[in-house]
């Protein structure tokens, strides 16, 4: 009885000694918040837990009154109004009920990086963007919110104070670098195991996060992007939008949404909505998935084609994308403003230009059709981008068509076929630019090089940049010349087996005086000289 007795005392001070610490730890903790101006943001999770996010020494009422001279800055939308905005305002839950009562704990999913591209926004919006993610994202879950500023030219907003805050980093360029640049800079920089894309301001809602991680958990070859509301940009005032709908393009490239039908349909509202591609504005994907297979293009400038190239990319070598309608992510909807620097009508084209080069094999030339001007805009090398779907074993365009975007239909139109038309596999028929006349030539095959690509028209003509190949005994002396297209005969051509037989003379394409140009000789199929491997007819 005494050895219990004994047993009890030394429990019991133990125990009030393990809660005297806890007390005079609690006090000193308070003290040294309350020294340090520690401010905590609480908020409650899916499963009823409450969130405590220390700020430690930053103040957001300081940090906007250093901004008070933003309201005579125009970003696109009404900043007057954003500073009357409570900084940690809560938005109105949209997501569907059974989205509230569904989802794994957090200690089951993997953790984010949140990286956000800046480019001529206010203070009080990045502050409310930052502050409604910190609120709504179990910190368990939130690795790292990384912004990148991107120079603007006008803006001289300095947001190095946020970094204060635990798990935010902030980055400036010093020059504009453009937002496919900066998001692939922070993604270099971001240690979580999924990369939340962001390129567009905005806040989100209770539980965003955690149905994209899920969706990432369980599959991390998928492209998930939430559903995206918009904020109203003079009111700022949310509009929602239904879960009704998916991304497409059309032959120009251009994103545009389509309203969905009984077959691409989730059986269940909760169920993910399978999109031919992303708008790119918020996309999450697992980091290592995305460094495999070398991120965006560093050749594009704007992400609206980047996150087109992504999606192209993750279909057709071996992944998916996805729209989670629980989760949302609201944007602001920016009438268009005076002071940001104005993105180039060459820029998107040239970008766009790129994604077609790499992903849209022979179906490129539809992109051309529907963007004449295309051609004439330099696109850069994208050998390496080319090398890399090669490495990565991707599925051909057709592929995707026929599985992923059956809807868009190839142009009508009188094509034969197009491709190179290459001889001995290592040369192809060329046009020699620069010279006067224009002469068909050959010369080593290049991927680099659209003037080797020819379409062949079921009429007879073979045009390359706009120009048929023209030849006449007399009036070219023979010779194959790169003419505009005027439907003459002296333009019609057939195939015969491996030859390209002229239609009036009956002689063929000759290249035995390549140094020159290529001619007209009798044929003969035995000669090397007139064999050519020409596109499958039902190539594209």
């Amino acid at each position: 009885m005494r050895k219990v007795r004994r047993l009890l005392f030394f429990g019991g001070t133990a125990f009030l000694f393990i809660c005297a610490v806890y007390i005079f730890n609690s006090v000193l903790q308070s003290i040294f918040d309350a020294r340090n101006g520690v401010h905590i943001i609480s908020e409650i999770d899916n499963f009823g837990k409450v969130h405590k996010i220390p700020l430690r020494n930053f103040n957001p009422d300081v940090f906007l009154r250093e901004y008070s001279t933003e309201r005579n800055q125009d970003h696109g939308y009404n900043v007057n109004r954003s500073l009357l905005i409570p900084w940690n305002r809560t938005l109105n839950d949209q997501r569907p009920q059974r989205c509230k009562r569904t989802g794994k704990p957090a200690n089951q999913l993997p953790t984010a990086s949140i990286i956000i591209e800046i480019q001529n926004e206010a203070a009080s919006v990045i502050l409310r963007m930052v502050i409604s993610i910190l609120r709504q994202t179990p910190p368990s879950l939130l690795r790292e919110i990384i912004l990148v500023v991107d120079f603007s030219g006008e803006s001289n907003l300095s947001l190095e104070s946020l970094s204060t805050i635990p798990k935010v980093s902030v980055y400036s360029h010093t020059k504009r670098k453009g937002t496919v640049a900066s998001l692939l800079f922070g993604a270099e920089k971001a240690t979580g195991d999924v990369l939340v894309l962001w390129s567009e301001a905005g806040e989100v809602t209770s539980g965003w996060l955690e149905p994209l991680l899920e969706r990432i958990h369980l599959r991390n070859t998928v492209v998930v992007n939430p559903v995206i509301d918009f904020i109203n940009s003079e009111t700022f005032d949310v509009e929602f939008t239904g879960s009704n709908q998916r991304a497409v393009f059309d032959w120009g490239l251009s994103v545009k949404w389509q309203q969905l039908t009984s077959e691409t349909t989730p059986r269940v509202n909760t169920e993910p909505i399978v999109t031919p591609v992303s708008d790119g504005k918020v996309m999450a994907v697992d980091r290592k998935r995305f460094m495999k297979l070398g991120g965006a293009d560093p050749g594009l400038e704007n992400w609206g084609a980047a996150g087109l190239e992504l999606s192209l990319k993750f279909w057709m070598c071996g992944g998916t994308v996805e729209i989670i309608p629980c989760s949302h992510v609201s944007i602001i909807k920016k009438r268009k403003p005076r002071t940001t620097q104005k993105i180039s009508p060459n820029s998107i084209v040239r970008d766009l230009r790129r994604v077609a080069e790499v992903w849209l094999d022979g179906y490129k030339r539809y992109f051309y059709v529907s963007r004449p001007a295309a051609r004439m805009t330099s696109h850069g090398s994208v050998a390496d981008r080319r090398k890399l779907r090669g490495q990565l074993r991707c599925q051909s365009f057709k592929w995707y068509l026929d599985s992923v975007l059956p809807q868009l239909k190839p142009l009508s139109g009188d094509d034969f076929m197009y491709g190179r038309i290459r001889q001995g596999g290592d040369d192809c028929m060329d046009i020699a630019l620069g010279h006067v006349p224009v002469m068909a030539s050959l010369s080593p095959c290049s991927e680099e090089k659209n003037s080797q690509e020819w379409t062949w028209k079921s009429k007879g003509m073979i045009k390359n940049y706009g120009m048929c190949l023209t030849a006449d005994p007399t009036e070219t002396h023979g010779y194959v010349l790169m003419q505009y297209c005027n439907g003459a005969s002296s333009q019609l051509w057939f195939r015969q087996d491996n030859m390209i037989v002229h239609e009036v003379s009956k002689l063929c394409i000759d290249s035995h005086k390549a140094e020159i140009g290529l001619v007209l000789s009798e044929c003969d199929g035995f000669i090397r000289s007139q064999r050519w491997m020409l596109p499958n007819p039902d190539s594209v």
